[in-house]
């Protein structure tokens, strides 16, 4: 199978052999006060935990429905060193959906098939579709959302729990609600992390609600097993679950993941995809 220079490259320095083979805790009590600029520092920082200035890694998705299972191999690659942040998520197995792939620089999302060798430049109204027939939506990989910057945050509480090693922290509960002229598709999230000792955010749940009046959210994303990879502790599984469909879900496992890696501007043009 032919595989593009620049994919090699990557891979390699992932270390990822394989993958080029196969190509809860109580109610929370009220919170002390936290400022706004504090909530929006954990908060982007839960949110690019897995990205860092720039990162590449590989990953295995597992789609669970009532009507189908399904299992991918993907590479992600990021860039935020620029304003205009670039995302490149490219699918390494199984065969059938081998170098379809999707590239975010900026705001401009394209679609690579490589059946048809076609690219096809996705609009707005395209974000909210799902990725792939996964619970994931576009907008969830490509993190064209910002929620940092997008919304507005209210501490609403607290409650003791632990981190991976065991050790004690505090897990804080936000509510996020859409600024006026923001365009997202979620009228309320509520989430959750704790900081740890070294000062870094690490997400919990999040859980998405249609309206800012619902009761009840729509779906819920769980960040688990935390682990050290490439130096730093990250959560390596990430599961959507559809709540008003009990069973379903989409699950991402981290294989393997590096930091700080020299990637090209030209791994993030649509030249990549071929």
């Amino acid at each position: 199978m032919h595989m593009p220079t620049h994919l090699f490259r990557v891979l390699k320095l992932l270390g990822a052999c394989a993958a080029c083979a196969v190509l809860a805790s109580g109610p929370a009590r009220a919170a002390t006060t936290v400022d706004n600029g504090t909530l929006a520092e954990w908060i982007y920082g839960a949110e690019h935990i897995l990205r860092g200035k720039t990162s590449a890694a590989v990953m295995g998705m597992k789609i669970k429905k009532t009507s189908f299972e399904r299992e991918y191999d993907l590479l992600v690659m990021t860039d935020d060193r620029a304003p205009a942040a670039k995302v490149l998520l490219r699918m390494l197995g199984p065969a059938l959906w081998r170098d379809n792939a999707t590239l975010k620089v900026g705001e401009k999302i394209s679609f690579y098939d490589p059946r048809t060798n076609r690219i096809t430049v996705m609009g707005n109204s395209m974000l909210g579709d799902n990725w792939m027939g996964s619970h994931f939506t576009n907008d969830d990989l490509m993190r064209e959302t910002d929620l940092a910057r997008h919304y507005s945050y209210v501490l609403v509480g607290s409650a003791p729990g632990k981190d991976a090693g065991g050790q004690a922290v505090e897990d804080y509960t936000i509510a996020l609600t859409p600024l006026p002229t923001a365009p997202v598709s979620w009228g309320k999230v509520i989430y959750r992390l704790y900081v740890g000792a070294d000062r870094q955010a690490y997400p919990v749940r999040v859980e998405y609600f249609r309206r800012a009046n619902d009761d009840k959210p729509v779906r819920a994303l769980v960040y688990e097993d935390v682990r050290v990879m490439d130096g730093k502790a990250v959560p390596t599984r990430l599961t959507m679950n559809v709540l008003d469909q009990p069973g379903e879900y989409t699950r991402i496992e981290y294989k393997r993941i590096r930091f700080g890696l020299d990637l090209k501007s030209d791994e993030f043009t649509e030249r990549a995809f071929r």
